[in-house]
């Protein structure tokens, strides 16, 4: 009987090149899996940051809107502290009494800045300043809140807390200020005054308190144009900013 032999093929010995390979293989494995691990968390940041860049472009855009229409508001505000002081100055039976009365009513219009800053507020609070990678735009932010903080709420601050209670309290001694509410309707207030003008006339036996509100009206003067000026340096500072966030970011959107 013929026995045939086969060959048994074990396992070769392994030289050092084939272990240096398939280290080599694995390393490269590792290597390009951290390589796209890397990649992917920058395009997400990437992503991140766009998208706060569109959020912080549509808060400006929004505190522009509202700057433009405080500013208007101050402006004729101001103008009525012109004309109040104007008819102070007057002797009393000089005075419109009808347009002392609607100036003395509209001196309580207190409209406030509404700041969108709820972009700012979470990078600030997440600690997410660092994804914006635009040192323009980052230092840029930090001083536009900053300076709405220190000028602009400060302001309002004080008329809110300080000038407008005090002027309040005048008015209360010197006006019935029962139809302050229906100045601005003229058929109503005119019926008011043709039927009892004396009811819109400003109490005349309390020189004193009318020489403090005289006094009050100057500061309130003072301070709208104050108003005025921080607003309308906010505003250059938020379009600004929108212009910067327009040009890193490619953002087309126009402002309204």
């Amino acid at each position: 009987m013929e026995v045939h032999h086969h060959a048994h093929h074990g396992h070769e010995k392994k030289n050092w090149k084939n272990y240096f390979w398939e280290f080599f293989m694995i390393f490269f494995a590792v290597f390009c899996g951290s390589l796209a691990e890397l990649e992917l968390e920058h395009y997400i940041e990437h992503q991140r940051e766009k998208k706060y860049a569109k959020s912080l472009f549509e808060d400006l855009v929004n505190d522009v809107e509202d700057l433009k229409y405080d500013i208007d508001g101050w402006r004729k505000a101001n103008r009525r502290a012109d004309t109040l002081i104007a008819e102070l100055e007057k002797n009393a039976v000089d005075r419109n009494h009808k347009l002392l009365y609607k100036c003395v009513s509209l001196v309580n219009f207190n409209n406030t800045f509404l700041y969108h800053d709820r972009t700012i507020q979470q990078l600030k609070s997440a600690g997410n300043f660092r994804i914006m990678r635009e040192k323009a735009v980052t230092d840029s932010l930090v001083e536009y809140d900053a300076w709405i903080a220190k000028t602009v709420v400060n302001i309002e601050d004080i008329y809110g807390m300080v000038l407008n209670p005090e002027m309040h309290n005048l008015e209360n001694q010197l006006f019935n200020t029962k139809y302050f509410g229906i100045a601005r309707n003229e058929k109503k207030f005119d019926s008011v005054y043709l039927l009892a003008p004396q009811k819109i006339k400003m109490i005349h036996d309390k020189p004193d308190i009318a020489f403090q509100f005289y006094n009050k009206v100057h500061n309130y003067k003072s301070l709208t144009q104050a108003r005025i000026n921080y607003l309308s340096a906010t505003l250059r500072r938020a379009t600004n900013l929108i212009a910067i966030l327009k040009e890193r970011y490619h953002l087309n959107e126009s402002v309204k």
